[in-house]
């Protein structure tokens, strides 16, 4: 751990946790208010994550590279108040039929439960083959 984190960690809102317990994050989601946050019903593919808050990147970058789009993202707090080492849950949904792309994803702090960033996108498909 940096020095500078080790002295600031005081004055974070969200400081270090990571030798804290927290449930595992499929117990977590089960347990989440649905209207937070909740995987599309017929989704083609979803992630449920507990990381560090410095794998968030990470963790978006692949979902947007397996999934091929780009969600617009939403900051609720400033992520300068969120140390790199504090553990989150990360979830993302991503649901394709004929007409249409879905996408979304939120990053929930896994001791206070709440939200710190999140993103979604809607993509219409236009059928080819269609008259």
């Amino acid at each position: 751990m940096s020095t500078t984190y080790a002295q600031s960690n005081q004055e974070l809102e969200y400081p270090s946790n990571q030798n804290k317990s927290f449930v595992n994050e499929d117990l977590f989601y089960e347990q989440l208010d649905k209207k937070v946050y909740k995987e599309y019903k017929n989704a083609t593919y979803s992630v449920r994550k507990k990381i560090l808050f410095k794998e968030v990147q990470d963790a978006e970058f692949v979902f947007r590279k397996k999934t091929a789009v780009g969600c617009r993202s939403r900051v609720v707090l400033q992520d300068s108040f969120i140390h790199p080492d504090r553990q989150v849950y990360f979830f993302a949904s991503f649901s394709q039929n004929e007409v249409e792309e879905l996408h979304k994803y939120i990053v929930i702090d896994a001791e206070t439960k709440r939200e710190l960033r999140g993103g979604k996108s809607y993509h219409h498909c236009d059928n080819p083959h269609k008259k």
